[in-house]
């Protein structure tokens, strides 16, 4: 068996270090990762500068570019004559839930591997202890053993599962797997098939003035502590926020088209501690919509 892995943290990050340790116990291994951190880079691909590409002493593969340019060049160029039966972008730092994915570039990478026909999982480590401050830890200094299990549970997955095979069945699929941020394997409750849920932005854009004076913006996708929450909520650091306005209530329309009976939302899931496992399928054209839009008269 035989794995292409990256992600949006580094080539560098402790989650993908965890995830080839792993997954080299039950096949063969090629990491190719960006050089630097590329967090909310989606499915960037960069086609207005060239790529350069270099091995590191730990056989992994360095590339100047998004995660997407480290699969399309892997996949095209670096190993065009290797076969590869999945490709396993992560484990990322922190969540990739419900409309998270669309940012994200450990998201992104596995999207564009089911693009080429190639099953593709994307994984995430849940929780505050990951990027967040933990057990006198500062933040950004994530624990390795937290990965380590992570990366654990996603081999057993793939091991102990059919899910390759599942995975192979559909296509355009990406397996979008978060998995709790916890000490041991036995805090695990066990896994969940679910569905995307949809988490309000306590505070999208957090505004700032510079040391020069000008006016500077910083984007967020930190979700709000309680969805039932009043007018006035408080971010992780416990600052006061204001009222979220309307554009980002969900549509009660689109949660019923969406929800579907008996199954459980990953961002549920992970809080009851299971490790979520959604199937997303993005490249597609839903035949309710096409249907709806041929009735116009256009």
């Amino acid at each position: 068996m035989r794995f292409l892995l990256s992600n949006d943290d580094g080539v560098h990050a402790p989650g993908l270090l965890a995830l080839a340790q792993a997954l080299s116990t039950i096949g063969e291994v090629v990491v190719v990762a960006p050089s630097e951190e590329q967090s909310g880079c989606a499915s960037s691909l960069s086609v207005s500068k060239p790529l350069y590409a270099h091995q590191l002493p730990s056989g992994f593969v360095a590339v100047n570019g998004s995660p997407v340019d480290c699969i399309y060049l892997a996949l095209h160029e670096l190993y065009r004559d290797t076969d590869f039966d999945c490709i396993v972008t992560g484990i990322n730092s922190g969540a990739n839930l419900g409309q998270d994915v669309l940012f994200s570039g450990t998201f992104g990478a596995a999207l564009t591997a089911q693009i080429f026909g190639i099953p593709a999982i994307a994984t995430s480590l849940v929780g505050g202890g990951v990027k967040g401050k933990k057990a006198g830890k500062r933040r950004g200094q994530e624990d390795a053993s937290h990965y380590k299990v992570a990366a654990e549970e996603i081999a057993k997955l793939i091991r102990e599962t059919a899910i390759l095979s599942m995975c192979k069945s559909l296509p355009y699929h990406v397996l979008n797997v978060n998995i709790p941020d916890v000490h041991s394997s036995a805090e695990i409750k066990g896994r969940k098939v679910t569905m995307l849920g949809h988490a309000q932005i306590a505070r999208p854009v957090h505004h700032m003035v510079d040391p020069r004076g000008r006016d500077a913006y910083w984007l967020s996708l930190r979700k709000r502590k309680n969805a039932h929450a009043a007018s006035v909520l408080h971010d992780e650091e416990g600052d006061e926020t204001t009222q979220l306005p309307d554009r980002q209530a969900l549509n009660p329309l689109y949660q019923q088209t969406y929800e579907v009976a008996g199954v459980m939302t990953d961002d549920k899931a992970v809080a009851e501690n299971y490790i979520s496992l959604s199937p997303v399928r993005l490249h597609h054209a839903p035949k309710a919509a096409l249907e709806t839009l041929s009735s116009l008269a256009l």
